[in-house]
């Protein structure tokens, strides 16, 4: 009865909202900074992409401290999922290929040789079935749980929503072709790198939200 109540439905989402306001006070201040302020800030290895893998590195350790061992087993594909998005934005997918990993050039240009397509292949077929186990068994739970308003299932589809959000503004200009100003152009990197960064937050939200869910 209590767990219902319409007064305590604010408090049960606390973590959530915390998490998304932190995000949009830091979009709304970061714009009143000085341009070499903000380069400084959403460069290539700066402080927010620097943050972005800390936290990556936090959610899997909040993993093996809060998770019993065999949800850490039977749900592997959330850590590698982790992991994935960590290397992602370390552009580990990029670094160490021809065009990289996620792009269909890599497996069509006559510049990578035999050896690299195959091993890009292979990561390919592992980041698909990740994706795929996480579909089949998680589908079911996630819809459920953002019908009855769980925090944790709802953390997880604000981070789907970033993903989204952060993917359109990642080279809009390119990929929309528009003309931003720069000032523009300095927005939409940081709702970029901002957005970015949100997606631990959230994945974390979510982690420590199942645990404490089980711990009621």
């Amino acid at each position: 009865m209590i767990r219902n109540s319409p007064l305590t439905l604010p408090q049960s989402f606390l973590s959530l909202y915390s998490g998304l306001g932190l995000l949009f006070l830091i979009i709304g201040f970061l714009p009143f900074l000085d341009v070499e302020q903000q380069k400084n800030l959403l460069t290539e290895g700066g402080l927010f992409e620097s943050l972005t893998v800390y936290l990556y590195i936090f959610c899997l350790i909040l993993i093996c401290l809060r998770w019993p061992l065999q949800k850490i087993l039977s749900s592997w594909y959330l850590s590698a999922l982790i992991i994935l998005f960590a290397l992602r934005e370390l552009d580990y997918d990029k670094a160490h290929f021809t065009h990289g990993v996620l792009k269909s050039r890599q497996y069509f240009s006559d510049l990578v040789g035999l050896p690299e397509f195959l091993i890009s292949l292979a990561v390919l077929i592992f980041i698909l079935s990740v994706l795929t186990l996480i579909v089949l068994r998680e589908r079911n739970n996630f819809i459920k749980g953002v019908v009855d308003l769980k925090q944790s299932q709802l953390a997880v589809l604000a981070s789907i929503i970033l993903v989204i959000v952060t993917k359109t503004f990642d080279g809009m200009e390119r990929k929309f072709g528009i003309d931003l100003s720069p000032s523009g152009e300095r927005f939409a990197l940081i709702v970029e790198e901002v957005g970015e960064m949100g997606i631990p937050i959230m994945f974390a939200i979510a982690i420590l939200s199942w645990r404490n869910k089980k711990q009621t």
